[in-house]
């Protein structure tokens, strides 16, 4: 029987395709295992698994076994299947030279606009905050942590497009096609203009979101600096 493609969780309507042609069954149902217990919180049981990946149980378990005996999956007393707390070293990993670089300027950017700033990465279709921060300020804010997959971030997607390719030219805050923004409309305020880490290594943009109502005029430019310390924060 002919192995079916696997696709991975995507933004709105951009969807990556792991082909089997590309990439071994085994990778490919691996990757397809830890996208489905993402979708999937609750948890999954080994029958759900087995059919959502289209494989017998058996060979399901063999996919399991080392995920389980790394803490990368962790199974309940249920019998129910779900990520694991070793994903977080993972993460951590990827996370962490990133935050170290760009820490400081979002922080003084949340702070001086008493907005929630961070850096959102398009990663294969799926829009992901690489870095965040939030006002000191006591408050209501909007929460966005490193990790946190943005399903229907359009701001941001229209950033990330704008700026596409910017990455072989001289600017490496792309303001020129920008900014890009909801103001006031929806359950928080966001403006938005492309950017290019080297260190990111995908697409992005560096973006400010907040519950109440802003003047576009009175953050661009705060948000136009910051971008530009970011962009230039691997040359110091």
């Amino acid at each position: 029987m002919a192995m079916p493609s696997f696709f991975v969780m995507s933004h709105g309507k951009r969807r990556t395709e792991l082909t089997t042609s590309d990439s071994s069954t085994t990778v490919e149902r691996s990757i397809a295992l830890l996208w489905e217990l993402y979708a999937n919180p609750e948890g999954l049981s080994a029958s759900d698994l087995a059919r959502r990946l289209d494989t017998q149980r058996t060979a399901l378990y063999r996919l399991l076994r080392p995920f389980l005996r790394t803490q990368f999956i962790r199974r309940d007393d249920r019998k129910r299947y779900y990520l694991g707390f070793g994903i977080t070293a993972l993460a951590r990993a990827v996370a962490e030279p990133i935050e170290s670089l760009v820490r400081d300027t979002l922080q003084r950017l949340a702070d001086a606009t008493d907005c929630s700033a961070m850096i959102i990465a398009d990663t294969d279709g799926i829009l992901v905050t690489v870095a965040s921060a939030s006002p000191q300020r006591p408050g209501m804010h909007v929460a966005a942590p490193p990790g946190f997959v943005h399903e229907n971030n359009d701001v941001a997607l229209r950033a990330i497009d704008a700026g596409r390719g910017v990455a072989g030219g001289n600017n490496p805050l792309a303001d020129a096609a920008g900014p890009f923004s909801n103001e006031n409309r929806g359950s928080a305020t966001t403006i938005a203009l492309p950017l290019h880490v080297p260190i990111i290594g995908s697409d992005a943009c560096i973006l400010l979101a907040s519950v109440t109502p802003f003047r576009l005029d009175d953050v661009l430019p705060l948000l136009s600096h910051a971008g530009e310390e970011v962009a230039h924060s691997q040359d110091s």
